[in-house]
């Protein structure tokens, strides 16, 4: 497997004995899923193939229509969902059940709708299949009320459960050792889909139909029929939407997307029937072991067993000199640390344990009493479990036995088959790009390769080195310090700057001619056509739900029309060059890349753009910077302006008054990015020192500059922009490397 897919010798099961050894090497799934959540990680298609391939077997490309099986999964969902309610019995039990449930599941719950965060990109953002796709995953993540996002419910349950703990992140959550390895699995494999939409778009789109056909998972759908009133249970029904006024539930939306694919026919149709097939066969798996878990949290020996083991390499330090079973005590802990089912016999025989009655035991009496060598050792919970451990043994040696030679074992205990080698038509992204037009073309896309990166990080670096000189040199700089009174008032001054600006160039306004308009209007095409285009890494689940990034992923939902083809601003801007005779290629094409129309100069601010998308964590403050810069910097007199020349020239004003008024101070983008920036600024104030506060807050003012250290802008960067951007093509030529590699592209093939 690819170096950045960590992997373990042992396999994600939970039996034990000596045949629990797994020859194969698998992924280490807990440090894969705090890996993949990092929004700016490249996985190489092929590991996808064979994590998936754990999941469940890859049907080919001929597997049957996909119809029957999604009729079979509201039934199968029914039964299932009495498959968990008939695990308990007493309410003792019932409540067992549901907090290991909900734990068990917690590593899918954490990431609803994470499959859909990479669909969206720069070269696509005007197809309607795309923008619905965006709609899906906006009511996912609760645009705009992100605490009612899916994961965020999923949190509240934990909390009702007591697992509160649990939820703070995935690094976090990887570190919880009672939650099944496997349990990691598929949304692992969810996550790394979603980092190369570019290859997987079709088993994403597959994945959504699935569960949104679901609705409730059966396990969910049990704990919702048992604890009504726990949470808001519609939001963790994927075929429920957050806004009661939609026009469709997601499930509507999801078939439509379907459509779009069994329509197209031949080997796209194929894939995607073969794709849904793996999404039911993987939904169905993940199901099969968490009831699995369920009915293990019932079996006594097994809770000790595996507290045992989670003890063993502590305990093996402290018990060199006692023995047990004729060993010492240490090289038992030893042995358990694998197989803990010998030191478990060993217990239950001792005179530590009197078999049935856990009150005239020793082990949770005198030795853990405030004078025993183990005080404290065992927090309650803990001894909860050795205590019912003890109750449960049979009070004769051969019903010990029995009891524990026939406890259930893991849920894993069948290994998966081992996985076929997987094919796939993708080919390594490009390196670094050779000409500023072949990087545009080729950061259209979602996934970043190492090289491409690097050229990323590197291009951003540089723009930002120019953006730090020019620090201060305009009466329109972000403040030499952010205070608590936040952004708001110096908002407020800078829009009264420009409305003052406007008042005074309204007066000496030059004409501009026809052609001057035309001409400006293709040149800002490479710019406009990809609006937002630094916000795309803030679709990220857990950054579109977060205090911060909630701000930025509403902002880039607006660019793109709210999921709605005639308010989506590329869309407006096409429309508006080709009422000006300026018709051009798609904006994720080789073709509109090389467009000898456009200046070079003009795709150099559009790759800064591109860069920054690809990096939301890497380059977080500077993104805050340029965002607040962006939304201001029409508003009150730019757009204004452009709007007498429009109409002038008998043009339609739609794409910047919509603008003027969206981008506005007091409830609109301005604002938005304002309150980005004191969230962040006010979340840094109590956790660091003087030196790094005031480092990240010059950050975000070198952003905030970055946007008007445009080639051609201010003379004193002339020769930087020169040395930079150095390498031109008279000419541009296609790159040799395959184009369909290089941009998202709603067709796989």
């Amino acid at each position: 497997m690819h170096p950045s897919i960590p992997c373990s010798d042992v396999g994600p099961r939970l039996e034990f004995g000596p045949d629990s050894q797994c020859p194969r090497r698998w992924p280490d799934f807990r440090q894969l899923y705090t890996h993949l959540a990092n929004p700016e990680v490249f996985v190489e298609a092929d590991d996808v193939c064979r994590l998936m391939a754990l999941l469940a077997p890859l049907p080919q490309p001929d597997a049957k229509e996909s119809e029957s099986a999604l009729a079979s999964l509201q039934p199968w969902r029914a039964k299932r969902q009495l498959a968990f309610e008939r695990a308990t019995e007493s309410d003792d039990q019932r409540r067992r059940v549901a907090e290991t449930l909900v734990l068990q599941s917690s590593p899918l719950g954490l990431t609803l709708g994470c499959w859909l965060q990479g669909m969206s990109a720069p070269g696509v953002c005007e197809d309607e299949d795309q923008l619905t796709l965006l709609s899906l995953l906006a009511d996912d993540v609760g645009v705009g009320h992100p605490y009612s996002a899916r994961r965020s419910e999923f949190r509240r349950l934990m909390e009702r459960f007591e697992h509160s703990l649990y939820g703070v992140s995935p690094t976090g959550l990887a570190q919880v050792r009672d939650i099944q390895e496997s349990m990691f699995a598929l949304p692992c494999a969810l996550l790394a889909m979603s980092r190369r939409s570019d290859v997987f778009h079709l088993q994403l789109c597959a994945m959504d139909l699935v569960l949104r056909t679901v609705e409730l998972l059966p396990a969910w759908a049990m704990l919702a029929s048992r604890y009504p009133q726990c949470v808001d249970w519609r939001r963790l029904d994927l075929r429920e939407v957050r806004d009661p006024k939609a026009a469709s539930d997601a499930l509507a939306c999801s078939t439509k997307i379907a459509e779009h694919y069994r329509t197209r026919g031949g080997v796209t149709a194929k894939k995607f029937e073969a794709a849904v097939h793996w999404a039911v066969d993987s939904i169905k798996a993940w199901d099969l072991e968490l009831h699995a878990l369920c009915t293990l949290a019932l079996d006594r020996n097994h809770a000790m067993a595996t507290l045992l083991r989670r003890k063993s390499r502590e305990a093996s330090i402290y018990h060199k000199t006692k023995t047990l079973a004729g060993c010492p005590l240490s090289d038992h802990f030893k042995k358990a640390a694998t197989d803990p089912l010998p030191l478990l016999d060993a217990l239950a025989q001792s005179r530590y344990v009197r078999p049935g009655n856990s009150q005239t035991s020793s082990l949770v009496n005198g030795l853990i009493s405030p004078r025993g060598p183990m005080f404290r050792v065992f927090p309650e919970q803990e001894l909860a479990v050795i205590r019912e451990w003890i109750d449960g043994l049979a009070l004769t040696r051969t019903e010990a036995d029995t009891s524990v030679d026939d406890r259930p074992r893991s849920p894993s205990a069948v290994r998966p088959p081992e996985p076929k080698a997987a094919a796939t038509s993708a080919t390594p992204l490009a390196a670094r790009p050779i000409h500023v037009r072949e990087a545009y073309f080729l950061l259209q896309g979602r996934a970043l390769a190492p090289d491409t990166r690097a050229y990323a990080v590197d291009y951003v670096r540089r723009w930002l080195e120019a953006a730090a000189r020019s620090l201060g040199c305009s009466d329109r700089s972000l403040p030499n310090s952010w205070t608590a009174e936040g952004l708001r008032p110096w908002l407020l001054d800078q829009h009264d700057l420009h409305g003052q600006a406007y008042e005074k160039s309204s007066r000496d306004v030059a004409p501009v001619s026809r052609d001057d308009v035309i001409e400006s209007t293709l040149q800002l095409a490479p710019l406009i056509l990809i609006d937002g285009a630094w916000l795309q890494g803030f679709t990220d689940v857990d950054l579109a739900c977060s205090e911060v990034g909630q701000f930025l992923f509403e902002t880039y939902w607006d660019e793109l029309g709210n999921g709605r083809v005639e308010l989506n601003h590329p869309k407006i801007y096409r429309d508006l060059l080709a009422s000006m005779g300026m018709h051009l290629a798609p904006t994720g094409s080789w073709q509109f890349a090389s467009d000898t129309r456009i200046k070079d100069d003009s795709f150099r601010l559009p790759v800064y753009w591109l860069c920054l998308g690809k990096l939301p964590l890497t380059f977080m403050p500077e993104v805050l910077g340029m965002n607040l810069a962006m939304e201001l910097s029409g508003v009150g007199d730019g757009y204004r302006n452009a709007r007498q020349f429009l109409i002038e020239h008998g043009f339609s004003t739609q794409f910047v008054d919509l603008h003027n008024t969206i981008d506005n101070v007091s409830t609109g983008h301005s604002a938005w990015a304002a309150d980005a920036i004191d969230k962040y600024m006010a979340t840094l104030l109590p956790y660091c020192d003087d030196d790094f506060f005031a480092a990240q807050w010059l950050r975000i003012r070198t952003g905030y500059a970055s946007l008007s250290s445009v080639p051609g802008s201010n003379r004193s960067l002339s020769a930087w922009t020169r040395s930079v951007f150095r390498r031109r093509l008279p000419s541009p030529k296609a790159p040799a490397r395959p184009l369909h590699h290089y941009a998202h592209s709603m067709d796989p093939n």
